[in-house]
């Protein structure tokens, strides 16, 4: 399989160094792929190699940093990508270094929060696990919103640290391997997928729940949600009554004029 990928850049690109500087900026495979690939050439210089690793998976730093948050704010005001644009949002929120409003001032007195925000997006990166590459870092770092030099330069650097261990497992892994321990990085990376899709749903059940006892019903809850999804897309949230057929008065709750699917009792507002 790696023969038959590198073969495959070697014809377009007719050079080593420029298939590894190429296959470290395709998403998911990124620096960790690119290198395992390397693995599997034989008379390349492993450390000219992983330096052209580390600028391809570099590319995208900052243009992602920059670009990351406006583009979710345009996909959660999108009709047709709006869940996209909040799940996104909310995987990448996930991933990041925790950072609560409730512990914010304990950190501050025990590490700056940019220092804190800076080690994290660090550490993320420089663990060579599947999904934790420049792409994601990046991508994080914007959310995290501190200064784009400090979020650029904690990806780079967990990139090289990444890049250095990557290196030394290749190394003591004969060419004819390579196969092996590409496959060996596909497994782990679906592990963690199955993984990571599981805790997720606990913590946002849990979390659901928690709030619902915090509102105490569940049209409370519901309404608070919309109410806080307008606020965040700069939207009117609209409330109007109407009598049903059993002539019970309501509320219904949408935006721009939109009836929301969410009807709440006029007892419950």
């Amino acid at each position: 399989m790696t023969d038959t990928i590198i073969t495959f850049f070697r014809e377009l690109t007719g050079n080593d160094y420029l298939t590894l500087f190429i296959i470290s900026i395709i998403p998911l495979v990124e620096l960790r792929g690119a290198i395992i690939f390397m693995g599997g050439m034989e008379g390349i210089n492993l450390i000219a190699g992983m330096m052209c690793c580390v600028a391809g998976s570099s590319v995208m730093i900052i243009p992602i940093i920059l670009i990351i948050r406006p583009l979710i704010r345009k996909l959660k005001k999108s009709k047709l990508f709006s869940k996209f644009g909040k799940r996104m949002e909310e995987n990448l929120t996930e991933r990041a270094p925790e950072i609560s409003s409730e512990n914010e001032n304990a950190i501050k007195k025990k590490m700056p929060l940019d220092l804190k925000k800076f080690w994290g997006t660090f550490i993320f990166v420089a663990i060579p696990l599947p999904m934790t590459g420049s792409w994601t870092g990046s991508a994080i770092g914007g959310i995290l919103d501190f200064k784009l030099w400090k979020a650029a330069i904690a990806v780079f650097l967990g990139n090289i640290v990444a890049a250095g261990i990557l290196t030394v497992i290749v190394a003591f892994v004969p060419p004819k391997y390579a196969d092996f321990v590409l496959y060996g990085f596909i497994i782990l990376a679906i592990a963690l997928c199955i993984s990571l899709y599981f805790s997720r749903a606990a913590k946002r059940e849990k979390k659901e729940a928690k709030e619902k006892d915090k509102y105490g019903n569940r049209s409370l809850y519901e309404l608070a949600k919309l109410e806080q999804e307008a606020n965040e897309n700069g939207e009117v949230l609209i409330k109007k009554e109407y009598i049903d057929d059993d002539g019970n008065k309501h509320i219904v709750v949408g935006n721009d004029e939109t009836r929301n699917i969410n009807a709440v009792s006029k007892d419950e507002i």
